[in-house]
């Protein structure tokens, strides 16, 4: 079994009103030069794109669609907020058991 992801619906061609230009699309490999050109360090595109299933998966980005090329498009909108929540989730959670190990050992 590949960890690809399932295979978009038919395309459509949506109408003017379900078009959104406030979402963030790029292909694996946009991120990628994206990446490389922002920290200088180079992913290859299938290393990239397993780090990008398992964020999917886990609800970080959004896989939306294939192109005829082959690429993966990803919706990047809201991964800022979606990350910035799960860090801060951690964070807490480690703050929270430091403070419950101090004051029990005192």
């Amino acid at each position: 079994m590949t960890d690809r992801p399932p295979s978009p619906p038919t395309p459509t061609t949506p109408s003017a009103t379900e078009i959104d230009d406030d979402r963030v699309l790029a292909t694996t490999t946009q991120l990628a030069a994206s990446i490389d050109d922002s920290l200088g360090v180079c992913l290859d595109d299938a290393t990239l794109e397993t780090v990008l299933l398992e964020l999917d998966r886990s609800g970080y980005v959004d896989w939306v669609t294939v192109t005829h090329a082959g690429d993966y498009v990803w919706d990047l909108s809201d991964s800022p907020d979606r990350i910035a929540d799960a860090v801060a989730a951690a964070v807490t959670e480690r703050v929270q058991s430091w403070l419950t190990e101090r004051t029990a050992a005192e």
